[in-house]
């Protein structure tokens, strides 16, 4: 199995402090958050059903607050298809709503992945 050696967010805040609540009460709240819940994805074992393995390379997230608060993913782009397939599959394993006051806002993540599944 594949193991994730790096996974990086960029646009978050500095020094952000989790509110105990784990409600967002900010913009910047929220894309902590969903960044937080890209990297969990990664943290569980990744079965790859492709027949290149070749998970590295670099991706941009971009996931999208629908009308209703449902946090969906808009779009994956980066030059490795296999790369950003993955990322959107295991991100959409997820089931994230918010509050609908973040609606139509997007957010932007960069991913960096650095490995070669050998098996």
């Amino acid at each position: 199995m594949p193991a994730v050696i790096g996974v990086l967010m960029l646009f978050l805040s500095t020094g952000f402090v989790m509110a105990d609540n784990n409600e967002p009460s900010t913009i910047s709240d929220l894309k902590y958050q969903i960044g937080k819940e890209i990297l969990d994805v990664f943290r569980s074992p990744i079965s790859i059903y492709f027949e290149d393995k070749n998970i590295k390379g670099e991706a941009y997230v971009t996931i999208t607050v629908q009308e209703n608060g449902k946090i969906i993913v808009e779009s994956v782009n980066g030059s490795n298809n296999i790369l950003n397939s993955l990322l959107e599959k295991r991100i959409r394993t997820r089931n994230l709503w918010t509050d609908t006051k973040f609606a139509g806002r997007d957010f932007v993540y960069h991913i960096i992945m650095n490995q070669h599944d050998e098996n």
